[in-house]
């Protein structure tokens, strides 16, 4: 039988097909199922408690493979940074940050220069669209 990856999600807002398709860190995961216990994997799925919705979607070889490249190009990314700041770069410049609109939620945002110049948001803030969210499938009992 084919195997599925299941992320269990209880944050601030829902969640859609494009986040589990998106999802590196799931891919990755079915790609590792697959290789690990040597049946196939390509279902992913993102289950938000708090909404009761699915949001899934299905790899394919093609998909898996993206996905592992991108995972692959990171890593050389993350080790020529490391050997430049090793060889005495400024470890800022070697390891840049890149703020978004997430920033404004994160606990460390008042000590992060880069953080900080984003608007920060209220805990409760994107409750709204969480709430009202109709669920796509039943929360499991």
């Amino acid at each position: 039988p084919e195997l599925a990856i299941v992320d269990y999600k209880t944050g601030r807002t829902g969640l859609d097909a494009d986040d589990a398709r998106g999802s590196q860190a799931l891919a990755l995961y079915a790609y590792a199922a697959q290789r690990v216990f040597r049946r196939p994997c390509h279902r992913v799925e993102l289950h938000h408690l708090p909404t009761g919705t699915v949001a899934g979607h299905d790899h394919t070889p093609e998909s898996l493979a993206r996905q592992v490249a991108r995972a692959e190009d990171t890593a050389r990314d993350i080790m020529a940074a490391e050997r430049a700041v090793a060889d005495g770069s400024d470890p800022d410049d070697a390891f840049p940050t890149t703020p978004s609109q997430r920033c404004g939620w994160c606990d460390y945002r008042r000590s992060c220069p880069a953080g900080s110049q984003v608007a920060g948001r209220e805990p409760w803030a994107a409750m709204e669209n969480t709430l009202t969210a109709p669920p796509t499938r039943p929360a499991p009992e």
